[in-house]
């Protein structure tokens, strides 16, 4: 049998190992920390079919920049469900799985590169866990002619009955964390006004997150305008990143990889003007609600 002092012995051996192997993962959780922190990030604000698929390309494209475009997690179903159903606060502990599948993305990337994602969830279920846990955040507003993403909203069976996917990731123009107030209940609209309300919800959304960021650089942009390669340039010289050769392939090639699909679910030929008409129709709705819609931002102009 082992005498006293041969005991004390050994766990004074083992005692000193968990020590040191303390201080290692100290040491290393440290180095780990200031990694993570001196990446910078790039996000989007967008509505859905405004082109950040396409944006994610081209930004992936600049000698500085990991390109992601909605990566896992994505923060659908129940993260959406959390943010229609209740307040941010209520919901934020969980949310920020996020921010963990982040960290250790940022962790396998060289030091000298930014991560970027484009995410139509951003501004719906974790921009303020990311900004609050990351401090080198830029967002980028992305905005399409609003027609025609209300054309392809319709067209794809977005809030109907002939799409049955698009309430995993679509939030109610009614949800508690709406950043204005809709002109009606769910349940009285129909496919074309909760579509409407729910692209102005995040236009309001895109709005709040800039007076209540203001720490944080957002850069506006029009889908149409990255046709113009002059226009990348210029968003390029604002993100301060370098466009490559591989920039100048990539611009004005379109992204569109649900053509099939939107032909296969639209039942019927819409027009851009009659889409027009009914996003005129809802805003006036709103007016005579006193429900202040954000006209002077929303797309709904032409780019020239």
């Amino acid at each position: 049998m082992k005498n006293i002092k041969d005991i004390a012995k050994q766990n004074s051996f083992f005692s000193k190992i968990r020590s040191k192997t303390r201080i290692v993962q100290k040491v290393q959780h440290f180095i780990n920390s200031n990694k993570i922190l001196n990446h910078q990030l790039i996000f989007c604000i967008n509505s859905g079919r405004s082109g950040s698929n396409y944006l994610s390309e081209l930004l992936g494209t600049a000698e500085e920049v990991i390109s992601y475009h909605e990566p896992k997690p994505s923060m659908t179903h129940q993260y959406l469900k959390m943010i229609n159903t209740s307040n941010y606060t209520t919901s934020f502990s969980k949310r920020k799985l996020k921010n963990a599948a982040i960290k250790d993305t940022l962790l396998q990337l060289p030091d000298d590169k930014i991560y970027c994602e484009t995410n139509h969830m951003f501004i719906k279920t974790f921009f303020d866990v990311v900004v609050q846990e990351f401090p080198k955040v830029k967002v980028i507003i992305m905005r399409r002619y609003l027609p025609k993403v209300l054309k392809s909203f319709i067209e794809l069976g977005y809030f109907s009955e002939r799409n049955r996917h698009w309430k995993f990731w679509m939030s109610s123009p009614n949800a508690v964390t709406a950043a204005i107030p809709c002109i009606d209940v769910d349940r009285n609209l129909d496919q074309w006004d909760l579509s409407i309300a729910y692209l102005i919800d995040i236009e309001a959304r895109a709005k709040r997150f800039q007076q209540e960021y203001p720490e944080i650089n957002t850069y506006e942009v029009r889908l149409e305008a990255l046709n113009n390669f002059t226009n990348v340039e210029s968003l390029f010289e604002q993100l301060n990143i370098t466009s490559t050769d591989e920039t100048k392939k990539m611009f004005g090639q379109k992204i569109n990889q649900r053509k099939n699909k939107k032909k296969y679910i639209s039942e019927q030929d819409i027009s851009l003007s009659y889409c027009q008409e009914r996003i005129e129709n809802y805003i006036e709705k709103a007016h005579n609600l006193n429900i202040p819609v954000p006209v002077n931002t929303l797309a709904l102009d032409h780019y020239i």
